[in-house]
């Protein structure tokens, strides 16, 4: 009877655990509303000088620019205690029509902690040694993740929106030079 009950037991785990598995290519097809585009009465060149100065503004700095492609990435930092928190930014535009223009955003954020390892010998646990070792830091990856929030994304199109307006109405939308 031990033995049967041993195996129901063994046999759910298993079959729990098989639930339980996260399936990346399952949840890339799934139906989600697109929060990551939106598309503007623009020329992808307009709205690529728009993109570009809202991602400034907001204190990113641009790793990567690409005009011909329309692709830009660019970062982020901010620090909390020992903790550095990187937001990575990918951006592609893409024409429709001659003056329509989507915009495609796409953001990571990682996390990675500083820690700090002590080599100092002490003599009786309270008196510094002289030669002895120092500090050493290491930075350690503690996750990486793609950033789903709406609000996010809703406010940089909102940003984005503005500054092709402020383009088209300071006559700069054309191509001619700030």
């Amino acid at each position: 009877m031990r033995k049967i009950k041993a195996g129901i037991a063994v046999f759910a785990v298993f079959f729990l655990s098989g639930c339980a598995t996260f399936s990346p290519s399952r949840e890339l097809f799934k139906e989600k509303k697109n929060i990551n585009a939106r598309t503007y009465e623009a020329s992808t060149d307009v709205c690529f000088r728009a993109l570009k100065q809202v991602i400034l503004k907001k204190n990113f700095t641009l790793s990567c620019e690409d005009k011909e492609s329309k692709k830009l990435q660019s970062r982020r930092f901010f620090q909390k205690g020992k903790r550095t928190i990187t937001i990575v930014l990918n951006a592609n535009l893409e024409s429709i029509e001659e003056n329509k223009t989507t915009i495609y955003l796409n953001a990571i954020q990682a996390t990675e902690k500083i820690y700090v390892r002590s080599h100092t010998r002490f003599f009786l646990g309270l008196i510094p040694l002289p030669g002895g070792g120092g500090e050493k830091a290491e930075r350690l990856k503690e996750g990486e993740r793609t950033i789903e929030d709406k609000k996010f994304y809703q406010g940089f199109f909102e940003e984005i929106e503005g500054e092709i307006k402020r383009l088209k109405d300071t006559g700069k939308a054309g191509g001619e030079s700030e």
